[in-house]
């Protein structure tokens, strides 16, 4: 079925884009703030028309562009195509999107980049819908790329800033890396399938060479990593912090990192014809989800702690993807997507009043200061931390029920002590926040009066993330489940999914209920915590948990080892020796003889 609302979906942002890019001298702040949250308002209804339009038989809308590759082997018919997963995905990336940049008029008031701001966040909007509605994987690889170049562009927007700029220099290499495997990926399918097509290779995924699937998948899977910021390739990712904190609950929470999980639940016909895949989706999956938490024990920057947090939901969403629980894990992107953003964006209210600190040793005794900010982080801390009938507790309680009923008894368990974490990072990022006594910070009063533009959109995400997980409560309602259904059925496979959560329910929660109590009695009135970490200001922090298990200082040496290595050899072959050159011209030219021409 034809339907030209998906090309507006995606056009939309890119004219906002365009328009507050060229006239942002001639436009005022309103204008351009207004107007960028306007396109991706209407994107957003036209999202909603979309889901109305789509058959009860499952089949994808479609619209189709142009053909490319006319002078090649064979052709491939560029087009967009909307089907339950594309619009389950672009709903939250224009709704939240869209919250997220009526906030962004209040917190980026002050700032000299205001219109250039907002043309890079409608720029990024479209990125994110192309890569969603395209219906082939050169579309989802340009859509993928023009993505990580927005990125590249918000998270370096303070270019006065050097930190700044190497992160968003760090972000953009890391993801090309991941992009050259998925180029290498797209290649082997041409060869194998002889499409780039998504209906023909997932239609013959399961009949290719076992091998061939593997390869694909695993390249796939590299390109996956760097966006997600996953493990071993997530360093980019709490770096990118330097970004203004409307940019980190955009890409950051709700669009950019989850990507790659997008992509593992669209490309699910070649991961489930490889064992080999899933098992690696799964385990990574697991190990990022509890790295991520462990890491964010020892943050001190509130942001940083929530980039070490995104990273553990989203290892969540790539183990739940690898056990098969597909739809699971798109409904916990989709509770996700609201809790996490609803505390970047209560981290910048706390940021703004506290005229942009971000140590959390400096904060306390903000709930009397900051009450609706108080309520509403409460309630994201609670959904994350899977508290029952809070959003996270629904979507994260599928996952770990279907590792569990698929005989991953590791990963469940993995999943179980990354719960109890959660609770207790979180309660210790709440209360070094909150509770206490009032820091002696230096407070800003200037932005009370954008409360209104920039309470709203935490308002409404607070209570998504209270009631969003209700849409599948066991044996009650299964919405993400039964609407993505025919995805999957439209191939022959069904995602695994669990009716009751049964008695591992309960461990988890008491895991999570442990590790609340433990971070309540270290960070709490009578305990010893916020003593010690505001002691900690004056030494710089140590050890391996808190500087990541130092990773990056792992890669930075590597690299300038093979450099070294590099040079090393370069000096070798490049003697001076015109006749050593000659003899290593002749005997390559006669190998290449020999090997075309004899063998």
């Amino acid at each position: 079925m034809e339907s030209t609302t998906l090309v507006w979906i995606m056009l939309l942002p890119l004219l906002g884009s365009a328009i507050i890019g060229v006239g942002r001298k001639g436009l005022s702040r309103n204008a351009a703030g207004w107007l960028g949250s306007l396109v991706v308002a209407v994107s957003f209804v036209l999202t909603l028309q979309a889901m109305g339009q789509l058959p009860a038989t499952g089949v994808p809308l479609r619209q189709s562009l142009f053909v490319w590759g006319q002078s090649l082997p064979f052709e491939l018919h560029v087009g967009l195509m909307a089907d339950a997963l594309t619009l389950w995905w672009l709903l939250v990336v224009t709704g939240v999107g869209f919250l997220i940049h009526v906030y962004s008029i209040g917190y980026m008031a002050d700032d000299k980049g205001f219109a250039r701001f907002f043309a890079e966040l409608n720029y990024f909007i479209f990125s994110m819908a192309l890569l969603v509605l395209a219906d082939n994987f050169v579309g989802l690889l340009v859509g993928w790329a023009n993505v990580g170049f927005a990125s590249f562009l918000l998270i370096g927007f303070w270019t006065e800033k050097a930190e700044a700029r190497a992160a968003a220099n760090k972000a953009l290499l890391i993801n090309i890396a991941g992009e050259s495997a998925m180029v290498v990926a797209l290649a082997l399918m041409v060869r194998e399938f002889g499409s780039l097509a998504y209906a023909e290779i997932f239609s013959q995924a399961s009949g290719a060479t076992p091998g061939i699937v593997t390869a694909i998948s695993l390249l796939l899977l590299v390109g996956i990593v760097t966006k997600s910021a996953q493990l071993p390739l997530h360093t980019w990712l709490p770096d990118a912090m330097q970004g203004p904190t409307p940019v980190s609950a955009l890409i950051h929470a709700a669009t950019m990192v989850t990507a790659g999980v997008y992509l593992v639940i669209r490309a699910f016909p070649l991961f489930s014809a490889s064992p080999v895949a899933m098992q690696t989706v799964a385990v990574i999956g697991a190990l990022s989800a509890l790295f991520g938490a462990i890491v964010a024990t020892r943050q001190f920057d509130i942001k940083r702690v929530l980039a070490y947090s995104t990273m553990s939901q989203l290892g969540y969403m790539l183990m739940g993807a690898g056990v098969g629980a597909y739809a699971a894990s798109a409904f916990h992107f989709f509770t996700h997507a609201f809790f996490k953003a609803l505390l970047f964006l209560g981290a910048g209210m706390i940021s703004h009043h506290l005229s942009g600190e971000q140590d959390i040793r400096k904060m306390g005794g903000l709930g009397r200061q900051l009450p609706f900010v108080y309520w509403t982080f409460l309630a994201g801390v609670l959904a994350i931390s899977g508290a029952p009938g809070f959003a996270g507790f629904f979507s994260k309680e599928e996952i770990l029920a279907a590792a569990l009923h698929e005989g991953h008894v590791g990963l469940w368990l993995i999943g179980v002590v990354t719960a109890g974490l959660t609770a207790y990072y979180m309660a210790r990022l709440f209360i070094l926040i909150f509770g206490g006594e009032a820091s002696e910070t230096e407070s800003n009063h200037v932005h009370r009066g954008r409360g209104g533009v920039m309470g709203f959109p935490v308002a409404v995400l607070a209570v998504a993330s209270t009631l969003s997980g209700l849409i599948a409560i066991p044996g009650i309602t299964q919405v993400p489940g039964t609407y993505l259904a025919p995805v999957f059925a439209r191939f022959g496979h069904e995602a695994v999914h669990v009716d009751s959560f049964g008695f591992p329910v309960i461990l988890v929660l008491g895991m999570a209920a442990i590790g609340f109590i433990v971070g309540l009695k270290l960070f709490g009135p009578s305990g010893q915590g916020r003593a010690r970490a505001q002691r900690s200001l004056q030494r710089r922090l140590g050890g391996p948990v808190a500087n990541a298990f130092y990773l990056d200082d792992l890669y930075v040496w590597g690299a300038a080892s093979i450099g070294r290595w590099a040079k090393v050899g370069a000096l070798r072959v490049q003697s001076g020796f015109v006749r050593r050159y000659a003899l290593t011209f002749f005997a390559g030219f006669a190998a290449f003889v020999f090997y075309f021409l004899l063998l």
